[in-house]
């Protein structure tokens, strides 16, 4: 992640054409809110294989404000409303991750999930690297029915293997495991926004003439490199550059050599 600037982000330009009218977000911090809102107004629409089902269009009453931004999880929160009944708890699975501004940001994402949804039980479980960890969180919801959100942006072992083993290890919990957060067009917003904010401008010919070589963790699954190549085609679509795929490890290209091409 990033390190806070004091400069304001540039405002991105206004959605394409056939976008629905979309409220342009400014920041990354707002394009999160919005992956955040329809997550937490859309529980009730994952079926039990884990399958996404069509998605109801945000209401007018539910758009951001350009005022709208991540509360640092630090800040005290008001005491959640009471639980509505047949809710499932919300059960963010993160990767994990030595830094520790990884979990603040995992945090700061989960806090503002509760300020959309008052009443609904939030819960985070890690994979690996950060407490608490996955099967732990479980042992704690004995007897509930919780969904698996992955936030991982992409299908790899994590999402094929290690969630519905982490699940099936569960019995006394009744689970449903989620697809992963993308491919989809909001992360590709996501990703425009970051780089308008690392100084990417669109209307410089300089931009326009550039290429961007879109950063992967890696994963021998052809699942995972299938959907990276089809965000960075995304994203190509929205920048109107082209757009090389690279990877950390298990996969090629990697960075050097992406940046090589």
């Amino acid at each position: 992640m990033t390190e806070p600037s004091t400069q304001q982000p540039r405002q991105s330009p206004p959605p394409p054409a056939g976008s629905g009218g979309t409220v342009p977000l400014d920041s990354t911090a707002q394009l999160l809110t919005r992956i955040t809102a329809q997550l937490g107004t859309q529980l009730s629409l994952v079926s039990r294989n884990g399958t996404r089902r069509p998605m109801h269009r945000t209401r007018p009453s539910e758009a951001l404000r350009p005022s709208d931004t991540l509360r640092p999880s630090a800040a005290p929160r008001p005491p959640d409303a009471p639980r509505s009944p047949g809710t499932p708890t919300l059960l963010v699975v993160a990767h994990g991750s030595r830094d520790p501004q990884a979990l603040r940001t995992v945090l700061a994402l989960l806090d503002r999930v509760r300020d959309l949804r008052p009443g609904l039980d939030v819960r985070l479980g890690h994979i690996e690297l950060n407490r608490p960890l996955l099967p732990d969180t479980l042992d704690g919801l004995r007897g509930a029915d919780a969904v698996l959100v992955p936030l991982l942006l992409g299908r790899g072992h994590h999402v094929k293997h290690d969630l519905p083993a982490a699940a099936a290890a569960a019995p006394a919990v009744r689970t449903r495991v989620a697809a992963p957060l993308g491919p989809h067009p909001l992360l590709v917003e996501a990703l425009y926004g970051r780089l308008v904010e690392a100084g990417w401008d669109p209307a410089d010919q300089g931009s326009r003439s550039a290429a961007v070589v879109l950063a992967a963790a890696g994963s021998r699954d052809p699942d995972s490199a299938q959907d990276t190549r089809r965000t960075a085609r995304m994203l190509a679509e929205r920048l109107g550059v082209p757009v090389v795929p690279a990877y950390a490890s298990a996969a090629t290209p990697t960075f050097p050599a992406a940046l090589r091409a």
